[in-house]
């Protein structure tokens, strides 16, 4: 499987490095020596069957492999606790956690639970991130640009739901519009057969 993208060895490297799986445990995992583990992390390219079973070996999903962003990246040269960055923002920004949780699409109980994981899931960051209004890249490094993006993104927020707003105040008019409409079909129908009948 060749990707011009992403040099899957390297893309191996990263997890592990980032999962703490240290080379030798993980070619003791997929039963092959030392030499054969570092063959696959040198190698650009990969067969999708090789890299399901490594996802399996390292318990993430091959989506996941494809999409790593750096789960637990470097932040300031320490990593950086998830869930206490979540919790973090969700205090500077004031938020309802009730509602957040709304926005996660999870129970208040399992947005709990993050706070105490240390990493999350890339999934779960881009979950997070996106429940938050800001990018992945702003919730991993603190201060930085990317974060500066949130502002934009309440302001589009709010634009959002003023849209959604007169879409469904359209919408309201049009269909008393489409009552009107049948109201006066159906007076004009009987005012017709009064006629006829007079005749």
């Amino acid at each position: 499987m060749q990707s011009s993208l992403i040099h899957m060895g390297h893309r191996l490297k990263q997890i592990l490095k980032q999962k703490k799986i240290k080379i030798v445990d993980f070619a003791a995992m997929a039963g092959f020596t030392n030499q054969i583990a570092h063959y696959h992390l040198r190698k650009n390219d990969m067969k999708r069957a090789t890299m399901e079973r490594f996802c399996t070996l390292i318990d993430i999903t091959p989506d996941e492999f494809m999409r790593w962003n750096g789960a637990m990246q470097l932040s300031q040269g320490k990593n950086i606790h998830h869930g206490d960055r979540l919790q973090q923002i969700i205090a500077e920004k004031g938020l309802n956690k009730s509602k957040l949780a709304g926005r996660l699409d999870m129970s208040r109980r399992t947005m709990y639970n993050l706070f105490e994981k240390e990493s999350f899931s890339p999934d779960e960051l881009e979950r997070v991130a996106k429940g938050l209004d800001m990018t992945v890249d702003g919730f991993l490094n603190p201060g930085t640009v990317q974060e500066s993006r949130v502002t934009d993104s309440e302001e589009m927020m709010l634009m959002r739901e003023k849209y959604y707003k007169l879409l469904e105040e359209h919408t309201q008019l049009l269909k008393s519009y489409a009552s009107i409409k049948d109201e006066l079909l159906q007076v004009k129908k009987e005012i017709t057969t009064l006629r006829k009948q007079k005749d």
